[in-house]
């Protein structure tokens, strides 16, 4: 059966149908495609009137965007004007649009908003490729797109957590807020606004923090290539950081040097040339434990933070408030003591660490070791996680990577947190401080080893001050009238009336007698302990104060040996009245504070000196009593190994079994103190050859003051003279150190002709024993 052809007429009846019904769908979907974008159109305006109108968090009005501040760092400047540190919440320094470098705002132009001078806040250009690409597409790689003045909005006013909204309610208030800003500043406002508040990685903030972290710097002295590594970082901090990635940081400069020759800010030959040069660090990193003197400026910290607490109240912050703080810190002579200490400090760790090879430095008292492990954080943690004692101490006999103090430098090691407390067991510290006895300013102040490792400021702390304490002693003995060449006997005496106290030499002799100045030069604690008692215990204490010592002095006669515990500031500070013959100062670190307009909000006036607190007599024979320490006593090694060639006076200390080695000494115009210890007393030398003040402290005074001689830059300091003694005094101060029998009239006369003057005393007896506590 034949099959029936379809009829030509119906065919083209059902094409029409066909088409008509094609129309009607592709009409249908273009209505409703109108409709939604009409309903996108009006959900996405609702959706911006909502967030104009607050529903998501209000919008910055015009008036809070005129009144923009940011939290600026308080910076920390030495005598001399070198920046010492900041004080901060965020670590910025806010400046002018003059005192930013045309290459910098160049190079961000280019790079970030090349039209910047053209829009009003809301490039449509770069708003569109955010839209679809950001938004719809959720391509997040091609970054946001945003004007200069939409990420200042970002930074200032920094986006909150809305879930799926927080993109486009973010975009939607940066664009408010960049439009409003536009309308109240300038596009140099803007710009020197962006540069003060953009983040650069490291917890720093604005282009000037920038620019002398990482080039030594200010911001108007960059070149085209520094600008342009410092504006590469804002597409990436850690990535193109130039100190962790150079290699990535020199291709993001160069792609930035490019982009300044397009937009004409730099000729092709200088882009050629900016991008052959290498990557020239100048790294200064300056926070809590890092810049000049760190455990002075927490001091000074604490006392700016009193000052404007009393005068003003909260009205000004010592962190976000942007003040200028000066001191009286001399940079140069900072680092001298600091050099000092390190080059002395690793020697001496060195023989330490020899000394007790095999052996613990704890072995006799181990609870002291046991403590320091309990009271380490890693203990305290394991502690509050839940485990009892024992597991704990188990626990921390594990290896763990960490970061350990040496004098290499910071160093990371594989070591088990018992083994990281027996280290910081053994370490020696230090303090050193060096103070004008003119003015009482502090010139250098070095509080330990290592501030990060070891916070405790050892110039303040207090320590046995074994015989430093001694020329307080005999200067209260020659003001109520005793004699510098009035001899005592060298016998081991037992005082009844003081619980039978009976102080004897450390080399055990104890025959002889020594006049008062040679029972000083010599250190002999027989002859200290009777002038003491023969002064009484009351006048030297007196005395103590007067020279501005403000520790507790137990009323003991045993402090005529330094039992007495003391700070470091205290004892230089009360030095400092033998180098003023007689006149007492009163030490101060901070000079002015100034706001972030250079207005004056405190400042030090240098103060009226007192009147001497003994008589001339007395003065004149301290420092040449104390100036016989240096060449012919406990001292002598300033001039024999270290070559000091300055006019220094000064005594040393060792307080018993070596746990304290003390030394403070003086020229004219300086004076200046060490400390050295272990932290625990009970951890030392066992030789007092190598725990005595002699050679655990003095080193770093007589180092500070060789380097301070060969810069050739403090004359005044090293080439000072002290005051020739009236010649009424020299024949009275004229005598022996030490005579083996009680010397008579007729023999003092004999002595008195034989020395010219002060300078040439010397013993002519070799059977002086060796009675020195140093």
């Amino acid at each position: 059966m034949t099959a029936k052809k379809a009829s030509p007429i119906k065919k083209n009846i059902s094409s029409k149908k066909s088409s008509k019904s094609s129309d009607s769908l592709k009409k249908r979907l273009l209505i409703w495609a109108i409709k939604l974008f009409v309903i996108g159109l009006a959900t996405l305006a609702i959706f911006v009137l909502l967030v104009y109108l607050g529903l998501f968090g209000s919008i910055p009005s015009e008036k809070e965007l005129t009144k923009i501040k940011h939290h600026n760092a308080s910076e920390v400047y030495s005598a001399d004007g070198k920046l010492m540190g900041r004080y901060f919440v965020e670590q910025r320094l806010s400046i002018e649009n003059n005192d930013i470098s045309k290459h910098v705002k160049n190079a961000l132009v280019a790079t970030e908003d090349s039209r910047f001078f053209e829009h009003n806040g809301l490039d449509l250009i770069s708003l569109g490729r955010v839209i679809f690409r950001t938004i719809l597409l959720g391509d997040h790689s091609q970054g946001g797109g945003s004007t200069i003045s939409q990420q200042l909005a970002k930074n200032l006013f920094p986006r909150k957590e809305l879930g799926i909204f927080t993109l486009p309610v973010g975009k939607i208030k940066e664009i408010f807020v960049a439009d409003r800003m536009e309308d109240n500043y300038s596009k140099a406002e803007i710009l020197t606004l962006y540069l003060n508040t953009v983040p650069f990685g490291e917890n720093i903030y604005g282009i000037e923090v920038a620019a002398q972290r990482f080039f030594g710097k200010k911001s108007r002295d960059l070149n085209p290539a520094e600008a342009a590594t410092l504006v590469g970082m804002l597409a990436a901090n850690t990535a193109f950081n130039p100190r962790i990635n150079p290699d990535r940081s020199k291709n993001r400069r160069n792609i930035v040097l490019g982009r300044m020759g397009k937009q004409g800010f730099l000729t092709t030959a200088e882009v050629e040339k900016w991008k052959k040069s290498s990557v020239q660090l100048n790294y200064r990193r300056i926070d809590l434990n890092s810049g000049i003197s760190p455990y002075f400026r927490e001091r000074i910290r604490v006392q700016v933070t009193q000052i404007l607490e009393d005068k003003y109240g909260d009205q000004y912050d010592l962190y976000t408030d942007g003040l200028k703080i000066t001191t009286t810190i001399d940079s140069r002579l900072q680092d001298y003591a600091e050099q000092a200490m390190r080059q002395h400090m690793s020697g001496l760790q060195q023989e330490f660490d020899d000394h007790w090879k095999g052996r613990e430095p704890w072995e006799k008292n181990r609870q002291v070791y046991l403590d320091a492990l309990r009271q380490s954080r890693r203990y305290k943690g394991l502690k509050q996680s839940g485990l009892d004692d024992k597991a704990a101490l188990k626990k921390m006999a594990d290896k763990v990577s960490m970061s350990i103090f040496t004098y290499g430098g910071e160093k990371m090691v594989s070591m088990s947190p018992i083994d990281s407390v027996k280290h910081s067991l053994r370490l020696l510290n230090a303090g050193f401080v060096a103070i004008s006895p003119r003015n009482g300013r502090i010139m250098a102040w070095v509080g330990g080893i290592d501030h990060k490792t070891f916070q405790y400021d050892h110039v303040t702390s207090k320590r046995m001050v074994g015989s430093t304490f001694k020329p307080i002693v005999y200067a209260a003995a020659l003001k109520e009238g005793m004699s510098p060449c009035e001899f005592i006997s060298n016998e081991q005496k037992v005082y009844n009336d003081y619980q039978d106290w009976s102080p004897g030499n450390s080399n055990g002799k104890h025959d002889g007698y020594y006049s008062v100045k040679g029972g000083l030069v010599n250190s002999v604690n027989t002859i200290s302990a009777e002038v003491i008692m023969r002064t009484g215990v009351g006048n030297v204490i007196d005395l103590a104060e007067d020279m501005g010592i403000k520790g507790d002095i137990p009323k003991v006669p045993s402090i005529a040996l330094g039992t007495a515990e003391l700070s470091l500031l205290d004892m230089v500070g009360a030095y400092c009245t033998f180098a003023n013959y007689g006149q007492p100062i009163e030490p101060y670190g901070l000079m002015k504070i100034e706001d972030s307009k250079g207005n004056v909000l405190f400042e030090q006036k240098e103060s009226v000196k007192e009147e001497a607190i003994y008589a001339e007599d007395v003065a004149y024979y301290m420092v040449e009593m104390m100036r016989g320490v240096v060449e012919r006593g406990t001292a002598t090694s300033l001039r024999s190994v270290y070559g000091v060639t300055a006019q220094v006076a000064g005594k040393t200390g060792t307080t018993q079994d070596n746990s304290d080695g003390w030394f403070i000494g003086y020229t004219p115009t300086l004076v200046a103190g060490a400390w050295v210890g272990n932290d625990q007393p009970s951890i030392h030398f066992r030789s007092t050859a190598l725990g005595s003040g002699g050679y655990m402290a003095l080193p770093i005074f007589a180092r500070f003051m060789k380097k301070a001689e060969d810069s050739g830059r403090f004359p005044s300091y090293t080439h000072s003279t002290f005051k020739m003694m009236p010649d009424d005094l020299v024949a009275a101060f004229n005598c022996l150190d030490y005579s083996d029998e009680q010397p008579d009239v007729t023999f003092m006369e004999r002595v008195s002709d034989f020395f010219d003057g002060p300078d040439t005393t010397k013993s002519k007896s070799s059977g002086i024993p060796n009675s020195k506590d140093d």
